[in-house]
């Protein structure tokens, strides 16, 4: 026997572990023979079960060892481990019961004492398992604090229900004591999961919920649709019960999160879509060994750009963003956590619009495909300050096509917005001025760069959005302030708006604009509705709704199509593509310098009244 082996089995643990398997086989072989002969046995039998007990006991003590028994983690006892424990006690019955037909009885106990002895030695060793198992999942303090457990209804009796049914069971101290199932599927109403009555389908939530005292109501499909669980919170809010939800299924499969570490359900539960399908091999022939660079890398949708475009393992990756406290969250939350091994990541603060400096970093790096991030967005700041969004959005996206361009980099992708469609804001129109910079850069006789622009509309969560703003206000009590009760936006996750700008770089030609399928619009109201109820508020009572009127920039609704565009399918059913009617030369030489000379003036209506001249469908607020 090697040291390793000597070191594994002779230690305190195993060594107990054989001693307490040693009394529960020698006591079950005992009492199997006082059960086959009434508790009076014979004396030539009781010689034989003397003389018998030290190599029947270590037959079966052996195969406790051959079966695993005394590796496994006593905590753990689950359908596998019960197989294995049947199928060792189960291997040392049929090799005795063999030698009970091999010597025709000689020596070897009778056939009822053998499978007597199986029967309670698998009784015995698998009810220790179980009390181990209740033992490690129950603290002390779980037995004291049931009484004081609030009564929750599981919606959905499936595998994930199931777990966290026993989850909360077994966890006391987690405050919950599961009461119901609620389920859609027909043939589970009136069974039990663990003990568990499976009380109706999910629309009589309120009903049950009556019935059974509780308040609060787990959604325990991780994987249901948003449209499903949009269903299920709606049922809540009406029967006044608080909703939580257990983790995504992604981070259950990887082990990131157990069942009992429920959530709040969130607005990004209800307003996010379901997943999409994305080519993920056209995608990774675009970026695998490939050199990118990404801009406004600190940002909502930079970060995650990072963070996807690192999935398809580039050669390099360089992140530029102009704030420093940006590029150090970008270093502390996404690049410590990604696995970066097999790729080199280079993180650099810098102004797009320091052309110099940018020209270096072309040059250093040999950048083949660009995601252009850095933008100012939030459509009221530049309101009153036009010549900075035009600064930082058009001259700087302008200026670095044309570095692009000139450095031969194959990929150019503009994060655009859907505030560029027939602006009405300052922000919209620089967009619109950036968009319009990358086509004409995209038709000069010299250039083999593809160029395109991405559209979508509003981020969930992103810095500046309604959201984190209407989450804000909550927090201090409001009131929630709404421009206009009829205004409508598109929402769409960080997630899915990353993954499908990945997915438009693989489908654009040069020249591009494409359109991301953002849904259906949302009323602003609504979404301040859902999360005054998300907070366990209520409106009118515990947190108030003012309306402030549309500000300067504002619409009352985004468009999805431009005046002069057409549309246009590609390859992906989220991705569409707009095509210009004029086949008009765009003169952004001129543009820039009428632009550049309006930029010096002061007065605001002077700068709007220029972006206007060259952008015909601009409609600046007064």
């Amino acid at each position: 026997m090697s040291a390793n082996l000597v070191v594994k089995y002779l230690n305190p643990r195993t060594l107990s572990l054989f001693v307490f398997y040693a009394i529960v086989s020698l006591a079950s072989y005992w009492i199997a023979y006082e059960l086959r002969f009434d508790f009076n046995v014979p004396s030539n039998h009781a010689a034989d079960r003397i003389n018998m007990v030290g190599w029947v006991v270590g037959l079966q003590l052996m195969m406790l060892l051959a079966c695993g028994q005394f590796d496994s983690i006593l905590s753990y006892f689950r359908l596998p481990d019960v197989f294995r424990l049947f199928g060792g006690l189960a291997s040392n019955a049929l090799i005795l019961l063999s030698m009970w037909y091999v010597y025709k009885g000689t020596d070897v106990p009778p056939r009822a004492v053998i499978l007597t002895y199986f029967l309670i030695s698998f009784l015995a060793i698998a009810a220790f398992r179980i009390l181990m198992r209740i033992k490690s999942s129950r603290g002390v303090t779980d037995w004291f604090t049931m009484d004081d457990s609030e009564n929750v209804i599981i919606i959905g009796a499936g595998e994930v229900g199931a777990g966290l049914c026993s989850d909360l069971m077994n966890k006391a101290r987690l405050g919950m004591r599961p009461v119901a199932f609620l389920d859609d599927d027909a043939k589970k109403i009136g069974r039990y999961v663990h003990g568990v009555l499976v009380a109706d389908v999910v629309d009589e939530l309120a009903t049950i919920a009556k019935r059974y005292n509780t308040s609060k109501v787990v959604i325990a499909f991780p994987s249901a649709s948003t449209k499903r669980m949009r269903h299920v919170a709606e049922l809540a809010r009406d029967a006044g019960l608080s909703v939580d939800t257990v983790p995504a299924l992604t981070d259950l499969v990887s082990g990131r999160a157990e069942l009992s570490q429920l959530r709040p359900i969130q607005l990004e539960d209800l307003l996010g879509r379901d997943a999409v399908d994305l080519n993920s091999e056209g995608i990774l022939t675009l970026l695998l060994g490939k050199r990118v660079m990404v801009t406004g890398a600190g940002g909502s949708i930079g970060s995650e750009l990072v963070a996807q475009i690192l999935d398809y393992s580039p050669q390099s990756l360089l992140c530029i963003d102009q704030a420093e406290i940006a590029i150090f969250n970008l270093q502390q939350n996404v690049l410590k956590v990604k696995d970066t091994g097999k790729t080199q990541v280079t993180t650099q603060v810098l102004d797009v619009l320091n052309a110099e400096q940018l020209e270096k970093v072309f040059a250093q790096h040999r950048t083949e495909v660009v995601f252009h991030a850095a933008a100012h967005k939030h459509v009221n700041l530049m309101e009153t300050q036009p010549a900075e969004a035009l600064r930082n959005n058009f001259l700087a996206t302008q200026q670095l096509a044309r570095i692009a361009s000139q450095c031969k980099v194959e990929r150019f992708i503009l994060i655009s917005t859907d505030k560029a469609i027939n602006p009405s804001s300052v922000m919209g129109a620089s967009k619109r001025l950036a968009e319009l910079s990358l086509t004409a850069q995209q038709n000069t006789d010299t250039n083999t760069t593809k160029f395109m622009a991405v559209r979508f509309g509003n981020v969930l969560g992103s810095s500046g959005s309604v959201v984190t703003i209407f989450r804000n206000q909550i927090a201090t009590g409001g009131p929630i302030t709404v421009t206009d009760p009829n205004v409508t936006r598109f929402f769409m996750t960080v997630e899915e708006a990353v993954g499908l700008v990945l997915q438009s770089a693989t489908e654009g030609a040069g020249g591009d604009i494409l359109v991301l399928d953002m849904g259906e619009p949302v009323k602003i109201l609504d979404v301040a509705r859902q999360m005054i109820t998300l907070s366990g508020l209520r409106e009118g009572t515990d947190i108030d709704i003012e309306f402030t009127g549309l500000q300067a920039g504002e619409k009352l609704f985004e468009e999805v199509q431009h005046l002069s565009e057409t549309l246009q399918a590609t390859q992906h059913p989220c991705v569409m593509r707009f095509v210009a009617s004029s086949d008009s030369q765009i003169n952004m030489s001129q543009i820039s310098q009428d632009l550049e000379s309006a930029m010096h003036d002061t007065n605001v209506a002077v700068i709007k009244g220029t972006i206007q001249k060259h952008i015909p469908e601009y409609t600046p607020s007064v």
